[in-house]
């Protein structure tokens, strides 16, 4: 088992250990000029510690920013950076394609859905041509109806066991469950 956890902590990145990653597969590219690292790294360090303490406010309060909540909390800080003189207009917007490029997947980037070490993607979504559109209405009332039936038979296999069993009441004597099949739902109501 101990191997299991070995494993697993030893792919786990935190978001400035991919942010970092990121940025230093973007300088080796060309893509961001190795001049521009020291300034963008700085900023990142920044930024994580920014978002560290607005984290311990937001578990705090119990809330959970939305992606897009994110996104522009990301964007002010990076704005923030620029007004500090951290970073240069040019910079920011480097630094805007790194998140990008990190994240772009949803909070696991390239592990994310569909990306590489994520889960599988979902199924692809169902074409609609014009004639298919019968047909998904028959196969989903199908379902609800099958769905319908099993449960409606769930229910009566479960009021035949309560109808012939016994209990004992708060004063030992032995009663039949009559009295508790009342508290079953009506299904059919």
């Amino acid at each position: 088992m101990t191997s299991i956890s070995a494993v697993s902590a030893g792919n786990y990145q935190s978001p400035l250990q991919r942010l970092q990653q990121e940025l230093q597969s973007e300088v080796s590219a060309g893509t961001v000029a190795s001049s521009d690292q020291p300034a963008l790294s700085t900023a990142l360090s920044d930024i994580n510690t920014a978002l560290q303490q607005s984290r311990s406010s937001d578990q705090s309060s119990g809330t959970r920013p939305s992606k897009d909540d994110m996104k522009s909390k990301i964007d002010d800080l990076i704005s923030n950076e620029v007004s500090n003189g951290t970073l240069t207009s040019d910079q920011a917007d480097e630094l805007k394609n790194v998140f990008e490029s990190a994240f772009g997947n949803g909070p696991g980037g390239a592990g994310g859905p569909g990306g590489a070490g994520g889960p599988p993607p979902g199924p692809p979504p169902e074409d609609s041509p014009s004639d298919s559109s019968s047909t998904d209405s028959t196969s989903s009332t199908s379902t609800e109806s099958t769905t319908a039936e099993i449960l409606q038979q769930f229910l009566q296999a479960l009021q035949q066991s309560q109808s012939s069993a016994s209990s004992y009441g708060a004063s030992g004597s032995s009663s039949t469950s009559s009295d508790i099949s009342a508290l079953l739902i009506d299904f059919k109501s």
